[in-house]
């Protein structure tokens, strides 16, 4: 009798770690799964409700909607009522009165100035951001870094951006950022436009 209680024993021990082994199998594979399906339903679902709009205002202004399309992803996950921390409103985060890009842009386009409660408009707010990133990838194009300049001036402003160009045109910019939340903001945006060229058929 020893022996077979024994054996039973062994075959229990070895059930349970097969019980184990599968069951975490199952916890890998549901986690893969469901990041799978996240990024699916950012991409073709969240992201792809604007795209006509992009496609628009990246016609107008010169910009790739790819980068626009990755801007948008970064401030606001595609969410037209974002609201930021400042203020800023929409799916590019716009500052709201007479400050930043939204004067820039009415002085620009000889316009009043929009009221807060139309910035979050997916129209208007992606063509203020357009506009105001098309500026400033227009003003650090000379610049091997100009994207990620660009990105710099967009979320900490002109003053910022200069202060962390390169002395040369070909010299590197993500290492001269001092501010640890734009450098975030720049690597986590030129990630996700290399992610949609890469999947694109632009």
């Amino acid at each position: 009798m020893y022996p077979l209680a024994m054996h039973r024993t062994h075959r229990r021990r070895r059930l349970t770690w097969w019980l184990v082994l599968f069951a975490v199998v199952v916890v890998v594979a549901m986690w893969g799964i469901w990041k799978l399906g996240r990024h699916s339903y950012e991409y073709f679902s969240s992201g792809g409700t604007y795209d006509a709009i992009i496609q628009s205002a990246a016609v107008r202004h010169g910009v790739d909607s790819r980068l626009i399309k990755a801007v948008i992803w970064q401030e606001s996950r595609f969410n037209s009522d974002a609201r930021g921390s400042k203020g800023e409103i929409g799916l590019m985060q716009i500052m709201p009165g007479s400050r930043h890009a939204l004067q820039d842009w009415a002085d620009w386009n000889r316009v009043s100035l929009p009221n807060e409660g139309i910035l979050s408009n997916p129209v208007l707010n992606i063509e203020v951001g357009t506009w105001y990133l098309s500026r400033a990838l227009r003003r650090w194009n000379r610049y091997e870094g100009g994207v990620e300049l660009a990105l710099c001036e967009y979320n900490a402003g002109y003053s910022k951006a200069r202060t962390w160009c390169p002395p040369n045109y070909d010299g590197q910019v993500i290492d001269r950022i001092s501010y640890d939340g734009t450098k975030a903001y720049v690597i986590a945006i030129m990630g996700k436009y290399k992610e949609y060229k890469d999947t694109s058929t632009e």
